[in-house]
């Protein structure tokens, strides 16, 4: 269970990685999880959009 934890995360890691490279907006929520604004949006969170070129 352990290994499939990890595969998901290295997954989110790759997926926000191709966001940022793509130019897509990446959001902080207060709690400090990064997501695509897609994803802010759609679990009605607010969110801080963060700069182009801050996070890589």
């Amino acid at each position: 269970m352990d290994n499939n934890n990890n595969d998901v995360v290295a997954a989110r890691r790759r997926a926000l990685a191709e966001a940022l490279r793509q130019g897509e907006p990446v959001v902080v929520s207060p709690s400090g999880q990064v997501a695509t604004k897609e994803e802010m949006q759609d679990t009605g969170m607010t969110a801080i959009q963060v700069p182009d070129g801050k996070l890589a």
